[in-house]
């Protein structure tokens, strides 16, 4: 506090005093240089190339930048949120935002297409680069995988019932009597298993599932509120309880454990488009405009800030 101006202006300057910041930065590392990196909206040019990223030679987010190529690991059975055109394309909400996410990195994206009960032990085995799904951000997946920190939609859950059925409460489904359709691996069958502890749990895939219910094989089926539109539109006679919702779920991208550095691009992404309304404009033309018309809860991600 007692150095005069000039004082100070000989120690700022000295070789030792920038070898000093020098070497700092290599201790800071990646992630702290990183964090101010720009991020790419894909709707406008970005203010930063992909090239001049600093990045460690080791993170996934490193060989993108360098192949210009990113693998998506994919389950294109979950229409409005991932699923594919006529023509095999793959679309929807989450796939539209995958495809935001690679442009905004300067990278062509590869789907690697994979059962969801597979995804975490195969992102951990290095099959793709980074889903390019969401998944429930749920603990013990944490331990294989690297969630980004921001939702990339919010999934209210609610019942679907066989065509006939006269189930009419939630507490119906607690019942030996009871069978219900869940996705193997997913958040809907951890908790079916809490919640409803008698009633008998049939694990499908996702497909597998609604045909189960919609044929009445199975009595209910918990699924995100995203499936009921067009679950009821192509299913005549089924129907789902109109009660709040079973529960909510946050659900988010991932990638391989320890990448601390594609994670921050993730979240700085993330953070951007949803200050942007990029996710709440898709999530509504996808998913909540027909959730809503149904009466069911459909949370848009929004900026806290927005008004």
């Amino acid at each position: 506090m007692s150095k005069s101006k000039n004082e100070v202006d000989s120690v700022v300057t000295t070789p030792d005093r920038r070898n000093f910041i020098r070497g700092a930065g290599a201790v800071l590392g990646v992630g702290a240089l990183a964090s101010f990196a720009p991020a790419a909206n894909a709707l406008s040019a970005p203010s930063a190339s992909p090239e001049s990223f600093v990045t460690s030679a080791d993170s996934v987010l490193a060989k993108v930048l360098s192949s210009k190529k990113i693998k998506f690991g994919v389950d294109l059975t979950f229409a409005p949120l991932q699923f594919k055109k006529a023509d095999g394309t793959p679309t929807g909400y989450i796939v539209d935002l995958a495809n935001m996410l690679a442009q905004s990195l300067g990278a062509t994206p590869e789907w690697v297409e994979l059962p969801f009960g597979s995804f975490f032990a195969a992102q951990a085995a290095g099959k793709f680069d980074m889903s390019g799904i969401s998944a429930t951000i749920k603990p013990e997946r944490a331990q294989t995988v690297l969630f980004a920190s921001l939702p990339s939609f919010v999934e209210s859950n609610y019942v679907l019932i066989k065509p006939g059925s006269k189930l009419k409460k939630l507490s119906d489904l607690n019942r030996s009597a009871i069978s219900i359709a869940v996705v193997v691996g997913s958040s809907q069958e951890s908790a079916a298993k809490l919640l409803y502890p008698k009633a008998k749990l049939k694990k499908l895939s996702n497909t597998a599932a609604l045909a189960a219910v919609a044929a009445g094989r199975s009595d209910a089926m918990i699924v995100g509120e995203f499936s009921i539109a067009a679950a009821l539109k192509n299913n005549k006679g089924l129907k789902f309880l109109k009660v709040p919702p079973v529960f909510v779920d946050e659900n988010s991208f991932f990638m391989p454990a320890g990448d601390y550095d594609l994670k921050n691009y993730v979240d700085t992404w993330l953070r951007y488009e949803t200050s942007h309304n990029t996710l709440a404009g898709l999530w509504d033309q996808y998913v909540g405009n027909d959730a809503r018309k149904l009466g069911l809860q459909s949370v848009s991600v929004s900026s806290s800030w927005a008004k």
